[in-house]
C-alpha cells in the first residue's frame, strides 16, 4: 500500500499572480468597508479561495490587510548612506510610509490599530520592520564612526521616537504625520539626544 505525503506536503503554495489577486481584493475591500467591517470571509468569498488557504498563507487579518497595503504602495528600501547622521535620518523620513495609502481614506488603520493589539503587531512586523532595520543600521553605523556614544541611551529610545511620532500626530491632530513634521521633531529631540555628550 503506497502511503500518502502528508498534508502539510500536498498544499499548494499560492502563485505570484493569485496572491497579487487576493492582496489586492484585500486591500479594496478594506477601502470600500473599513478595516473593521472587513473580513477574511469576504475575502475568501470574493476570490472564491478558501478561508483556510487565506490564514495558512497569512496567518490572521491583520498580516493580511498590512500585506495588501505593502504590495499597494511599497517598494523595498534602498541603502541610505547621505554622510551625515542628519542626512542618514532626513532620508529615512523622507521614506517612511503614511499608514495607508492616498486615496483609500476609509481603510481607518490607526483606529484599530488601538483596539487590536495584532493589527498593532503585525503593523510593525510587516510595515514598519524595514525602516526599523534601516534605522538599525543608521544608528550603528554613526556609533561605530563616534557620531554617536555607545552608551547614549537615546538609542534604545530611537525606534519609539520614530513610530511614537506618527502615532502621536494621528492622535492629537487627526492628520497624517508628513516627512516635514518628521523632520521637525527630530531636529527638536532626536537629533540633540543621539548627538548628547552627557
Amino acid at each position: 500500500m503506497t502511503k500518502q505525503a502528508p498534508a502539510s506536503s500536498r498544499r499548494k503554495r499560492l502563485t505570484e499572480e493569485r496572491e497579487r489577486e487576493i492582496l489586492g481584493v484585500t486591500f479594496d475591500l478594506v477601502a470600500e468597508v473599513g478595516y473593521e467591517q472587513a473580513t477574511v470571509d469576504e475575502v475568501a468569498r470574493r476570490t472564491k479561495a478558501s478561508t483556510a488557504t487565506l490564514y495558512r498563507q497569512w496567518e490572521n487579518k491583520p498580516k493580511l490587510v498590512i500585506t495588501a497595503m505593502m504590495a499597494r504602495k511599497y517598494a523595498p528600501l534602498p541603502d541610505i548612506d547621505a554622510g551625515s547622521l542628519r542626512g542618514d535620518l532626513v532620508a529615512l523620513a523622507l521614506m517612511l510610509p503614511a499608514p495607508h495609502p492616498q486615496g483609500a481614506p476609509t481603510l481607518g488603520i490607526w483606529q484599530a490599530v488601538m483596539s487590536d493589539p495584532a493589527l498593532a503587531q503585525a503593523l510593525r512586523d510587516v510595515l514598519f520592520a524595514p525602516y526599523l532595520n534601516v534605522l538599525s543600521s543608521i544608528l550603528a553605523r554613526h556609533v561605530e564612526h563616534g557620531t554617536i556614544r555607545p552608551d547614549n541611551p537615546a538609542l534604545a529610545q530611537a525606534e519609539r521616537f520614530l513610530l511614537g511620532s506618527i502615532f502621536v500626530e494621528k492622535l492629537l491632530t487627526g492628520t497624517e504625520a508628513n516627512s516635514d513634521q518628521l523632520i521637525k521633531v527630530m531636529d527638536a529631540l532626536l537629533l540633540p539626544a543621539l548627538t548628547s555628550d552627557s
